[in-house]
């Protein structure tokens, strides 16, 4: 017996959309907002890949500060970006996570599909909402840049043309 549609798109929905899914999403975004992200991307320096953390402590004022990674602004724009041009995907990145061998370093990603660029970044970035630093272990390991090297390859020799 075949299970009902509601069952099969209930299914689909924790596993996330496809390699091609993805892909077309991120081909569906002009290309003039894909060369503002590798414009800022060819930006970074050491410097901006540095993480500062600050808070922590109680001021005077009797508020307690959190402490919290310090991204530069050229970092924080770029992490933007990935999220307006759907890089960020839905699906559940905390299960991937610890079975990929592109995590954390995106070890092999250069060979991955574009799709698994999106979903370590997605892992980066939504990390980043859960627990502070997750962004500078991506940074410091250099998944961060090799995200932008897979998605850069991607637009430049497979990309459907527009």
């Amino acid at each position: 017996m075949l299970a009902s549609e509601d069952v099969h798109a209930a299914f689909r929905a924790d596993l996330g959309p496809t390699d091609e899914e993805i892909a077309l999403a991120l081909a569906a975004h002009p290309a003039v907002r894909w060369r503002k992200l590798f414009a800022l991307a060819d930006r970074l320096t050491p410097q901006d890949l540095r993480v500062e953390w600050t808070g922590g402590g109680d001021p005077e004022s009797g508020v307690f500060l959190l402490h919290h990674p310090d991204y530069s602004p050229l970092v924080r724009e770029v992490i933007t970006m990935l999220s307006e041009l759907d890089v960020v995907v839905p699906f559940n990145w905390s299960d991937w996570h610890t079975s990929t061998p592109l995590f954390p370093e995106a070890t092999g990603l250069a060979e991955a599909p574009v799709a698994d660029a999106a979903r370590l970044a997605t892992t980066y970035i939504r990390g980043e909402r859960f627990g502070d630093g997750a962004t500078q272990q991506a940074l410091q390991n250099g998944a961060l840049l090799a995200i932008l090297a897979r998605l850069r390859r991607w637009f430049e020799t497979e990309r459907p043309e527009a």
